[in-house]
């Protein structure tokens, strides 16, 4: 009687044992999805913060807004084009 009992305990742990290894289903992202995410931040001001401010508080945020938007000045697509070709990859290879 404990041989049996003792299988279906086995059989029982390896099914639901397996579940709680299972990877999760959601897709990865791609190095360009980083980089839009990356630059939204710094236009809300998120990023970058000190590490003593955090999560950034409302005068950190506005400042990291302003600093933005002056190097930024020609307008967003400006930015997305300077996330998708960051400085330091002009394509030549030494």
């Amino acid at each position: 009687m404990n041989l049996p009992t003792s299988i279906a305990v086995t059989a029982l742990g390896l099914v639901f044992g397996a579940n709680a290894f299972a990877q999760s289903t959601t897709p990865e992202l791609t190095r360009a999805e980083v980089r839009a995410q990356l630059v939204q931040a710094e236009a809300d001001g998120l990023v970058p913060t000190r590490n003593n401010d955090y999560p950034p508080s409302a005068v950190t945020i506005a400042r990291n807004k302003e600093i933005y938007a002056i190097r930024h000045k020609n307008g967003s697509s400006d930015a997305m084009a300077s996330a998708a070709n960051p400085a330091g990859s002009g394509g030549t290879s030494e």
